[in-house]
């Protein structure tokens, strides 16, 4: 039994590393294959920052730095206790062009980000608005190549992705849940428009103001965790064309800073891929445990018996896995040997899920940002 238990990942390895080199043809998006575009480019840039001051100010000053003639940044402080508002405000006194918007009221029902990007999208009056994270990085290109894009392919919406960092031990244990989630999401698929797939990443979403506006904005998503992944649903639900793209060079994101933030945020994305059926979440957790827990006992059980056959297979797929992590790069910044560890993150990750499920299911709470946010248990409208 274990030995066809490791022969199956195996396989399902194979498979799933062939995958993601295919879909890394269409993903990927060299400076070869960028269009360009020379008329003048308007735009508003709408940064939600809770609990921010750490990163707000240095992505703020790489926005309004953009290759762009006409540009306006909204920065949202949404209900901060750090020293973000005062970042905010000291950075639009030393330019006009960004616009600090504070506390914007909390309509119950409403997550807090999804509250603070509608709030911001109703003072835009450029056609196209972007909405980002306020602990991003931007190459002053970065805007104008976006807007090229969304002009020369003629789309309503587009996503961009940028490099991640991952530094200490925690942080990068996420690697392999990353990679089989871009396994698992990432696909040609979601250009398609006959496709239901739909992926967008919340620290680049660029959009056509009145597209967005006549879905209602964020209304129709404002309890959903993965606000990102659903505004791009959204627009492909109503006919309207999506685009993702790999952006490493133009972005970049410590997505978690530091290993109590890794353990912790993960769940966000947990939580909202299972979302309403949380019950889902336990199993959802204990998979990758289940997973390297099995090759891991398989690598061991082989040596010790003298079953060669199961000892290689355990191996080989170990290091087709290990392959996998390394082939994130240049998406990814990490370090090859504390990657090295990677069978750890299936402990790290069902501890975290289960503590947040717990949190769910009992207490009926949604831990994000250090804000606690009644969830509603309710049908799937999607």
């Amino acid at each position: 039994m274990l030995t066809l238990g490791v022969g199956i990942i195996l396989v399902v390895h194979l498979l799933a590393l062939g995958w993601m080199l295919r879909s890394r043809r269409w993903f990927d998006w060299p400076a070869n294959r960028r269009p360009t575009l020379d008329a003048p480019i308007a735009i508003t840039a709408i940064v939600p920052a809770r609990n921010e001051a750490e990163d707000i100010e240095g992505c703020l000053r790489s926005l309004l730095q953009q290759d762009v003639e006409t540009l306006r940044v909204i920065a949202v402080n949404d209900h901060s206790t750090d020293a973000t508002p005062q970042i905010i405000d000291g950075l639009a006194d030393e330019d006009s062009r960004l616009t600090p918007l504070h506390d914007p009221t909390l309509t119950p029902g409403w997550l807090g980000k999804h509250n603070a990007l509608h709030t911001a999208l109703a003072q835009v009056d450029t056609d196209l608005v972007v909405f980002t994270d306020a602990d991003v990085t931007f190459a002053p290109e970065c805007l104008r190549m976006a807007v090229a894009e969304l002009e020369a392919r003629q789309l309503d919406l587009l996503s961009l992705c940028p490099q991640i960092e991952y530094v200490t031990f925690c942080e990068t244990m996420l690697l392999p849940i990353y990679m089989v989630a871009e396994v698992l999401y990432v696909s040609p698929a979601i250009e398609n428009p006959r496709s239901e797939r739909a992926l967008a990443v919340g620290a680049f979403i660029l959009v056509r103001t009145e597209k967005i506006r006549a879905l209602g904005g964020y209304e129709s998503i404002k309890d959903k965790i993965l606000d990102d992944v659903n505004i791009a649903r959204l627009f492909k639900r109503h006919g309207l064309p999506v685009g993702l793209r790999a952006a490493p060079d133009l972005m970049h994101v410590r997505l978690f800073k530091g290993n109590w933030h890794a353990f912790t945020g993960v769940t966000k994305h947990v939580l909202g891929i299972v979302q309403p059926r949380y019950w889902l979440a336990p199993l959802f957790a204990t998979l990758p445990l289940t997973i390297y827990g099995t090759l891991l006992w398989g690598l061991i059980a082989g040596l010790l018996t003298g079953r060669s056959v199961l000892a290689v297979m355990a191996l080989v797929t170990l290091v087709l896995h290990y392959a996998g992590i390394l082939l994130l790069r240049p998406r990814a910044r990490f370090s090859a040997l504390k990657a090295l560890a990677f069978p750890c993150a299936g402990v790290l990750f069902a501890v975290s899920c289960l503590h947040a499920t717990y949190l769910l299911l009992v207490k009926r709470m949604f831990h994000w940002r250090g804000r606690a946010t009644q969830v509603e248990d309710r049908p799937d409208d999607e």
